[in-house]
């Protein structure tokens, strides 16, 4: 049986705190201990929210942490690492559903400033969509592939099932190198003109494709007005 946040002395609660101050008042680690719950026999849920977090180095550790990397940690396991990367990832929807109504794309640099923290510090390989109207304001995104850019990676029917969701007219595809080096490879061209194809055939046109690096991106952009090859 682990040691219980009702362990903690009751003016030291994380639960009576949010009920007395509201949650503004709790830290990052009483956050955490709420959706802990329970700790080890050795440390209550509060100390173990602050192992995690200092093990993960920051929130932003965090919430890209994987399911098994934050199980691994004693005290953690699957269904309590499941239940915070959960709530991580449902106030990060909050979060892009309230600021993506603002964006409109008049340049390449607004994707990159918008979406790069979507990628740019991810250890996995992740590929990304934006579906924008005739104005280029954004309506939605959505991360729709992980693990490494090859032909089987990136389905470009996906992708356009998803647009039409959302009625869009045009599109930009993103995707990162988690080496840091933004520089298109070979499968990288090839994916783009899968996805440029398509979008003729449905009148979604591609308007750039994105690769993020290490604070820096490559934008096919010029390639994509060429035409496909």
């Amino acid at each position: 049986m682990g040691y219980a946040i009702k362990d903690l002395p009751k003016d030291e609660l994380p639960r009576e705190k949010a009920l007395k101050y509201g949650f503004d008042a709790l830290s990052d680690a009483e956050l955490l201990a709420i959706l802990l719950r329970t700790g080890t026999k050795k440390v209550n849920a509060k100390e173990l929210a602050i192992q995690i977090l200092k093990e993960m180095n920051s929130l932003k550790g965090l919430q890209n942490s994987r399911i098994s990397k934050l199980a691994s940690i004693k005290g953690v396991g699957k269904v309590k690492a499941i239940t915070i990367l959960a709530a991580l990832e449902l106030g990060k929807r909050f979060q892009k559903d309230n600021f993506i109504k603002e964006i409109k794309i008049r340049e390449t640099a607004d994707v990159y400033c918008n979406f790069k923290n979507e990628l740019e510090e991810e250890s996995q390989e992740k590929f990304m969509a934006l579906f924008l109207n005739n104005q280029n304001i954004v309506l939605g995104s959505k991360i729709m592939f992980m693990g490494s850019s090859s032909q089987s990676f990136v389905e470009p029917k996906e992708i356009f099932k998803e647009a039409m969701l959302y009625n869009a007219t045009r599109l930009i595809v993103l995707h990162n190198h988690p080496s840091g080096n933004p520089t298109p490879s070979k499968q990288d061209y090839l994916i783009t003109d899968q996805i440029k194809e398509a979008g003729l055939l449905l009148n979604i046109h591609l308007l750039d494709h994105l690769i993020i690096g290490k604070k820096n991106y490559y934008s096919l952009y010029e390639y994509i007005k060429g035409g496909i090859t």
